[in-house]
């Protein structure tokens, strides 16, 4: 078992068999247990029972991360008289935790929250640094908060009973922190190793400590999103985040390394290891709704798409504390035949 204090004032337990830390802070405290409708029979309802909470669930899937089941949480809140003294808990991957923490943090003006991340996406991404969101047409997590929950709880027998689909999600999201930070998790990669997972958690939380609102180093988180996020919207979400992060990983390396900042070496290093998995565009997809979608991207500054890039496997570039670059349609062009090419056989 780990315990990580991420600032200003989240306990991360990281282990197993977590339960009874779980009930001790529950005592005496109502208790709602928002949950994946996919694990409520199979893991929430016994939680629920456990901890004494009330047990509500949402249905799976990123579409579920939107205004009006924002809105339908809120209401069901209301009906069951919940007041500033509830306690919400999140249980599920990054589309509970999102959402919930979204939840939690504008009903009332804020209540006290604990993630119970449930997805390896979640233990080693989605559930750190307070980001709370919704998504909307324009884009994914366009609406959103910092709200930092009180606990996070990962339990990692939980991760035993994740699909191969889920276990991909995480997995993407473990090589991006290799490539931008820790390059140690890139050379030893092996994600059967609890090590590894571990890793991946003290990277993130060292940079969201650096940087709390994302206005510099923390950015670099959205190595691979920038495209990635863009490839989600365009797929209606039947994409799922960790196919998309993996394909826009290995364009935004070669982004980089068309800038003349990434070695052409590096650059098939990264396509080689990304080619063991099971890539493809969008049946939806074509160039314009790609474009389209960047024009919201949340790093955009003076109507100009930013994007994090890599000079080596495991650093990526400053830039003077922005942590991003502006690239026009022009210089991007390259990269986006390269992907389609790749990945479509045009």
């Amino acid at each position: 078992m780990k315990k990580i204090l991420i600032p200003p004032s989240t306990e991360y337990t990281i282990g197993r068999d977590l339960l009874k830390q779980l009930q001790e802070i529950c005592s005496g405290q109502r208790a709602i247990l928002i949950a994946d409708a996919a694990i409520k029979e199979t893991y929430a309802a016994d939680l629920a029972k456990a901890i004494d909470a009330e047990l509500l669930s949402i249905p799976s899937g990123e579409r579920t991360k939107n205004e009006e089941m924002k809105q339908n949480l809120l209401s069901q809140l209301f009906q069951l008289g919940c007041d500033k003294e509830t306690l919400i808990i999140a249980c599920g991957g990054g589309v509970t935790t999102d959402l919930v923490g979204f939840v939690a943090s504008v009903y009332m003006r804020g209540l006290s929250l604990i993630l119970i991340p449930t997805t390896l996406l979640a233990v080693v991404d989605a559930s750190i640094g307070g980001k709370t969101a919704i998504n909307t047409r324009y884009g994914k997590n366009l609406i959103g908060t910092f709200y930092h929950p009180k606990h996070i709880f990962a339990d990692l027998n939980v991760l035993k009973t994740l699909p191969e689909k889920e276990w991909f999600n995480g997995l993407a999201e473990i090589l991006k922190m290799g490539l931008i930070y820790k390059p140690a998790i890139w050379e030893s990669f092996n994600f059967q190793d609890p090590e590894c997972i571990f890793q991946a958690i003290e990277g993130k939380v060292e940079i969201v400590t650096q940087d709390p609102t994302e206005q510099s180093i923390r950015r670099i988180l959205n190595f691979g999103h920038t495209l990635g996020h863009a490839l989600e919207l365009v797929s209606d979400y039947e994409m799922s985040h960790g196919e998309a992060v993996a394909l826009g990983c290995a364009a935004e390396a070669h982004l980089s390394m068309q800038m003349g900042y990434l070695s052409q070496e590096d650059f098939e290093q990264v396509v080689r290891r990304f080619s063991q998995f099971s890539l493809e565009l969008p049946k939806k997809y074509t160039r314009s709704k790609l474009l389209s979608a960047l024009l919201h991207d949340k790093k955009k500054a003076r109507s100009q798409t930013r994007f994090v890039l890599i000079d080596k496997i495991g650093h990526a570039l400053a830039f003077e504390g922005a942590y991003c670059q502006a690239v026009t349609h022009a210089q991007l062009e390259p990269t986006l035949n390269w992907m389609e090419e790749w990945k479509s056989g045009r």
